[in-house]
């Protein structure tokens, strides 16, 4: 029976000691899906399955990519239940490639490693080194960045279709709907895509009048738009040159627009390895069916302890050659205004006022920090 990548790679390293083989915010709520839903095969009810599953497993997820700034890795351990995994500060990380170089991480936000000025190159390999706090070492199988990459044309519009919010409620509501036109390169070789959306908005915490004036800082909130909507494109099943009008991402029109609301879309060129992992990603994340199905099995990643074959790891650590771009919506796209969200109003009563309001901290994923380009 053939080995898999990672056990060809384990026997190198620890056999035989081979350099030669040395050549998703991703996406935590869709990982912790994952671990869910894929811990446990074999016929067992939801409720077994759910009881079989356990806390504390390894969650490592990121990229390497030929864009500066995108290269990151997401380091934490599952938690019980349906709570996101925790992240785990005071790793030391280190990116290696196949020239000898060690790119060091520094932890960004606690379970967030990023560079420092530093972006992949087409055609070199990488490979990913942690040392857990615990004294604990996972590694990714080495992956080569593809060479070529197509070019998107982005478009968005803004449209009303039907809505059910958590009471089921059917109202009519606007999304933005952002869709790509692709040109591949003419290659002989398969190409595998993928592409995902970023958006980044600004929180302004209400303004409540004081006798100093003071003006609370804003927050800003980056996060991935959809992490379940995995959008794929396979050059071995589709011989084409042109993918046009691919929507990649819908998104409801909420308060967040109150202000300017940029989004980035990626396009990420994968090894066959990686566009196979989102493949079965996507498979789970989005499976609807009857007792009758079969019930998924665990997402194999490329992700291993170094000591200990038999542990699990989940998350993929991938090399994309990666192209974005940017935009944003202004209040004034919009077809109609927005309500008052955080702004004062004497009328009205402190607990009226969401959260995010009075303290924008508390929003999810968001940060003090500025973005540069915002």
């Amino acid at each position: 029976m053939k080995n898999s990548p990672v056990q060809d790679f384990r026997s190198c390293r620890l056999k035989l000691h081979c350099k030669e083989l040395l050549s998703g915010k991703i996406f935590w709520r869709l990982i912790l899906q994952l671990t869910i839903a894929l811990t446990v095969a074999g016929c067992l009810t939801p409720l077994e399955r759910f009881a079989e599953y356990k806390g504390g497993e390894p969650v490592i997820s990121g990229q390497v990519t030929s864009v500066e700034g995108a290269t990151h890795v997401l380091i934490g351990r599952t938690a019980d239940r349906e709570r996101l995994p925790e992240p785990v500060s005071g790793a030391n990380v280190v990116l290696l490639d196949d020239m000898g170089e060690e790119i060091p991480f520094f932890e960004e936000i606690p379970g967030k490693y990023v560079p420092a000025n530093f972006s992949g190159v087409p055609g070199r390999t990488y490979h990913i080194r942690i040392h857990f706090p615990d004294g604990e070492v996972y590694e990714s199988v080495p992956e080569t960045m593809p060479v070529s990459i197509g070019v998107d044309q982005i478009k968005y519009t803004i449209e009303p279709q039907q809505y059910t919010d958590q009471d089921g409620t059917i109202s009519e509501r606007y999304f933005i709907k952002i869709f790509t036109s692709h040109t591949l390169p003419d290659l002989q070789d398969p190409l595998f895509i993928r592409w995902h959306v970023e958006e980044v908005y600004a929180i302004y915490p209400t303004d409540f009048p004081d006798p100093f004036g003071n003006v609370p800082p804003p927050c800003f909130v980056n996060q991935h738009v959809d992490p379940q909507n995995i959008v794929l494109f396979n050059g071995e099943e589709v011989k084409t040159t042109e993918i046009p009008d691919l929507e990649i991402i819908k998104r409801l029109i909420d308060p967040s627009f109150k202000e300017r609301h940029y989004f980035t879309t990626y396009q990420s060129y994968l090894t066959r390895e990686a566009y196979e992992y989102w493949r079965k990603a996507d498979v789970v994340a989005n499976q609807v069916g009857s007792i009758f199905d079969a019930p998924p099995a665990r997402i194999k990643g490329n992700m291993f302890n170094v000591n200990d074959d038999e542990q699990e790891v989940l998350g993929y650590f991938q090399a994309a050659n990666q192209a974005f771009e940017r935009f944003y919506i202004l209040p004034d796209d919009l077809p109609y205004p927005l309500g008052l969200h955080c702004e004062y109003r004497p009328e009205r009563s402190y607990f009226d006022y969401p959260s995010e309001c009075l303290d924008c901290s508390r929003a999810r994923n968001s940060s003090p920090n500025r973005p540069p380009w915002f």
